[in-house]
């Protein structure tokens, strides 16, 4: 009897475990179908930022701003910021300083969901700025560039803009992320495509976006790269610099200060996806009534761009670094000495 029982609950189990074994691969290709699905999507909203910002400057925005003593300032992705209902973070930006500026830090650590390949677990450097996994073509979005739609001479139906790269992501507020499209989709980390779906998506410039394959012939893809207007080298030129990058997070840690100090401060930490400190930057914002705050929200204006003072490595005398900041007026003694225990704490804990 007890071995007929045995059998049966082998048998009960073995049904299970064969459906569970049917159920998940098609669990996995809707969850990839519905990534693919948005990832298209916000190729369309790029699409349409960059061709509403056509119509009010008469071309397409410059791929970075490059000044003429080399300083790289800001690139396309950020020019797009006030056609994507970003606008609010486009003017906490000082557009004075270079894009990784110490006023610039707070809005480029940040990531714009947007940017990003649902699935692909990077969306930081290890420096915390925030990705993006779309590039542009090198031909319309370079050096200092003002392409208008006219000079596609293959018409906008045949004249690619942006794609999803398969990695080696960048910044999105870097100013050089132009990419050369390449003859092969998915053909290692510094081609087009998105390996999990075996190809990629392509955004043109009428707005439309189309799937290719890792099997489209390099002919196809060679046509599309060369399609004019042609940028030369010197345009299309940018570092060879490569970003590291990972499943990073930042977490967020108030400091103690007088509740009636004209500022607030807080460090902002950097991990890994298993808790790993990899860096500490301490900022103040300024500290505003809630009836401020409702004041700010109901105009739809920006709240004041916190700023930064302080990164905090291995190496820096924590008691020292804040005495000659804002912070040590803003704490009494008793709070100052609670911030640099605690900051203490966080420094030994750094990788």
């Amino acid at each position: 009897m007890n071995g007929q029982r045995w059998i049966t609950i082998s048998v009960i189990l073995l049904v299970i475990l064969l459906l569970i074994a049917l159920v998940l691969p098609a669990i996995q290709q809707a969850r990839e179908a519905a990534r693919r699905s948005t990832s298209k999507n916000n190729l369309k909203q790029i699409g349409l930022a960059l061709s509403n910002y056509h119509e009010t400057h008469g071309s397409l925005p410059p791929g970075g701003i490059i000044r003429e003593d080399g300083t790289a300032m800001q690139g396309w992705l950020t020019m797009l910021l006030p056609y994507m209902d970003n606008s609010p973070d486009y003017y906490m930006l000082d557009f004075n300083q270079p894009w990784e500026g110490p006023d610039n830090l707070y809005v480029m650590q940040s990531v714009r969901p947007t940017y990003l390949i649902p699935g692909v677990k990077a969306h930081y450097t290890n420096f915390g700025y925030g990705l993006t996994h779309y590039l542009g073509n090198p031909h319309l979005l370079y050096r200092n560039s003002s392409v208008k739609f006219k000079q596609m001479t293959n018409g906008t139906a045949h004249t690619w803009m942006v794609g999803e790269v398969a990695g080696n992501y960048q910044p999105w507020g870097y100013p050089f992320n132009w990419r050369p499209l390449g003859t092969k989709m998915c053909n290692g980390p510094n081609s087009y495509g998105h390996s999990p779906w075996q190809g990629g998506h392509l955004l043109f410039a009428d707005g439309s976006v189309s799937f290719f394959s890792d099997g489209t012939s390099p002919e196809i893809l060679k046509g599309l790269g060369d399609a004019p207007p042609v940028s030369n080298q010197e345009q299309a030129a940018f570092p060879k610099k490569r970003f590291e990058t990972g499943n990073f997070h930042w977490d967020y840690i108030s400091l103690q200060s007088q509740p009636d100090d004209e500022n607030v401060y807080y460090a902002k930490t950097l991990q890994t996806d298993s808790n790993s400190l990899m860096l500490i930057n301490l900022f103040s914002s300024e500290n505003l009534t809630e009836s401020e705050k409702e004041e700010l929200i109901e105009h739809q204006r920006a709240f004041p761009t916190p700023h930064f003072f302080l990164r905090i490595d291995s190496a820096t005398d924590i008691a020292q670094a804040l005495e000659v900041s804002s912070l040590s007026q803003a704490a009494t003694p008793e709070q100052f000495q609670a911030n640099v225990k605690l900051l203490e704490s966080l420094q030994r804990q750094l990788k």
